[in-house]
């Protein structure tokens, strides 16, 4: 199969599928977006972008110059595509447990347009064996073909990083994996041509791609990766299985340190200067920092598809169980600490009002996807605080308008998310003009030293009062 030749297919025109058919449309291919959103269907063929992200909003406008983009609701369109990336959500419902509801209305979306030879990629976050005991199976019934033998079945986990000015869409190295040696072949040549970088074999990786190692006490650690390298996985549970691990060590070093936060306030401690010093030690570190908790479609969901395997297969991942654990009591933690505050200047938290800046998950994102602005909000409103809430990227939930009317008639401020406006703002302000008597830093972006001198009472996660 000449893989220029066949048209592509993309189902779902979010964070991810977005500018994968951007960039795939940019590299000359023809590519159809599909996307349950008339609205966003309409916005993105006038050329439109729905993310406000400037690195999308560019391969958008890449791809509309191209003329090699058409955005459609109709999956009827997709028909004659012989490549079909799948990208669409996969959260967890209410009890954490995987949710299969959208992969599967891909799949049955996909089924009745496959020809031989086609290529299906999953590129949505899976558990491992989720390709063949789920998408291939339900493929396979729909079709009436077989994955491996009559058409090709790969998994490239996403690895996108909203709000990164570096590592994008263009250059950031993929691993592949597929049901079939000629699967995965295909996979690796296609995504090659759109990163423009060097296929590779995950076996040969230390031998071929990488001669600079350094020596830790953890072995040898790769110390440089390739810009927009591919690299071919043996097997598709293991391509799965990369995006739920590399996810999970994220969150388990999050709760790690938000756990040393919380022994640096009892010890009074600073743990961000504490970090910073073990940040000088050359190997065998993050950093990672503490903060009013972790979100996004990533960090928050990925280690419960792979807790949800685990269990399944027979045993209780306790570490990953207790790092959801710790990392979902961040919210509560925080609102102990706003409250402890609040009484040492002589007020109930029932009936005061707290300006609470960010929804979004994550700095210069319009993302609240998993933020932990609910959790902290809900537990706000239980226990009758006054909120006046303000996100400059994710408007949906604000109940002011500006800043200043943020601040208005509140006695206390939490930070949820350290957009560069609202920081800028309040390192630069006078807060002693304000009604503003505490300031609760959940991402530790302020300076505090100089909030304390405005006669405000402030604290970070884990920083020394």
């Amino acid at each position: 199969m000449k893989l220029l030749d066949r048209k592509i297919a993309v189902i779902g025109l979010g964070y991810v599928g977005l500018p994968l058919a951007a960039l795939c449309a940019k590299k000359g291919y023809e590519v159809i977006g599909l996307d349950l959103s008339e609205p966003v269907v309409a916005l993105l063929n006038q050329g439109k972008c729905h993310i406000k992200d400037e690195a999308v909003e560019k391969l958008l406008a890449a791809a509309v110059a191209s003329g090699n983009f058409t955005a459609t609701s109709d999956a009827e369109v997709i028909a004659d595509c012989g490549v079909y990336l799948i990208c669409v959500p996969t959260p967890v419902d209410a009890n954490n447990e995987p949710d299969l509801e959208p992969l599967e209305g891909a799949c049955r979306v996909v089924a009745p347009h496959l020809s031989s030879e086609d290529l299906v990629v999953v590129e949505s976050t899976v558990f491992p064996g989720t390709c063949e005991q789920v998408v291939a199976r339900l493929l396979e019934e729909l079709s009436k073909l077989v994955a491996g033998k009559d058409f090709h079945l790969a998994h490239c986990p996403e690895r996108v990083n909203p709000g990164d000015p570096f590592w994008g869409s263009e250059n950031i190295p993929r691993v592949v994996g597929a049901t079939s040696t000629e699967g995965v072949e295909l996979a690796a040549e296609f995504y090659a041509s759109i990163l423009g970088g060097d296929i590779f074999d995950v076996r040969e990786v230390k031998q071929s791609l990488y001669p600079k190692f350094r020596e830790t006490e953890y072995g040898l650690h790769i110390s440089q990766v390739p810009l927009g390298s591919v690299t071919k996985m043996h097997s598709i549970r293991d391509a799965e299985a990369v995006k739920a691990m590399e996810n999970t060590v994220r969150d388990v070093n999050i709760a790690f340190v938000n756990e040393l936060a919380k022994i640096s306030d009892a010890l009074e401690l600073d743990v961000v200067d504490i970090i910073d010093g073990m940040a000088t030690k050359p190997f065998g570190k993050g950093p990672f920092y503490p903060g009013v908790g972790v979100g996004g479609h990533c960090i928050a969901v990925d280690p419960e598809w792979l807790k949800a395997a685990s269990k399944k297969a027979g045993y209780m991942p306790e570490m990953i169980q207790l790092a959801r654990m710790t990392n979902n009591g961040m919210p509560a933690y925080t609102v102990s600490v706003l409250q402890d505050l609040l009484n040492e200047r002589g007020y109930p938290l029932k009936g005061t009002a707290i300006a609470v800046f960010g929804v979004a998950y994550k700095k210069d994102v319009d993302d609240p996807r998993e933020s932990p602005f609910y959790d902290l909000r809900d537990l706000l409103l239980k226990k009758g605080a006054l909120l006046n809430v303000f996100d400059s990227w994710v408007t949906c939930e604000n109940t002011v308008d500006s800043i200043d009317e943020c601040f208005a008639g509140a006695r206390a401020v939490v930070i949820v998310t350290e957009h560069s406006d609202v920081i800028a703002r309040l390192d630069n302000s006078d807060l002693s003009n304000t009604s503003i008597e505490v300031v609760i830093d959940g991402r530790n972006a302020l300076d505090g030293a100089r909030i304390r001198q405005q006669d405000i009472l402030y604290r970070g996660i884990g920083r020394r009062a």
